[in-house]
């Protein structure tokens, strides 16, 4: 009798692992993502490409895009590179929950800094929040939405119900609205 209780008492945590979810982040209103990131740029995505760290213990995608607009900066670059854990190479598949999902050809709004590892690579902030899809509506006018993922669970700040995202909003409103956030921080 005592085993059948260690038993179950053993596979609750499991069966609670199994139904949870795998990634727990902070969620990030626009003006999180605004004030705090290096970089914004809409850009378009021109290659994906899937590559194993040195030692093969991590695959990692990297996303190079061509820069349409810059945001925060008037760099001269005209390219940059997102990089981020997870990845498909021969048998092996590494999923990340969280991390955004490219492809090559569309347009997206990113918040980016500069990747500690690799300070040639940025990472989105706030893995899928930092990025925002453009599509074209019903209308053929241009809006942008950020990405959901089921799997993860978004903390929010005590207190706060919902927070400001852009969701949907025309391309050029969506742009004005990251640049007044950003004029009104101390950045």
């Amino acid at each position: 009798m005592k085993l059948q209780k260690a038993i179950i008492v053993l596979s609750i945590p499991f069966i609670l692992c199994i139904s949870g979810y795998t990634t727990t982040m902070m969620e990030l209103s626009l003006q999180d993502l605004a004030t705090g990131s290096e970089m914004i740029v809409q850009a378009k995505v021109t290659a994906i490409v899937k590559q194993w760290n040195s030692d093969k213990s991590c695959i990692y995608t990297y996303i190079r895009m061509n820069i349409i607009d810059d945001l925060i900066t008037n760099e001269e670059d005209n390219e940059i590179i997102i990089k981020q854990p997870g990845g498909s190479i021969g048998g092996t598949t590494l999923i990340v929950e969280g991390v955004s999902h490219y492809k090559v050809g569309e347009e997206n709004i990113v918040f980016l800094f500069t990747d500690p590892n690799n300070l040639s690579a940025f990472q989105t902030l706030g893995m899928y929040q930092g990025r925002y899809e453009i599509y074209i509506d019903q209308e053929g006018v241009r809006r942008v939405r950020q990405e959901t993922n089921s799997q993860v669970k978004l903390l929010k700040e005590s207190g706060l119900e919902s927070m400001e995202k852009g969701n949907d909003l025309p391309l050029d409103e969506f742009k004005a609205t990251v640049l007044s956030l950003l004029n009104g921080s101390d950045k």
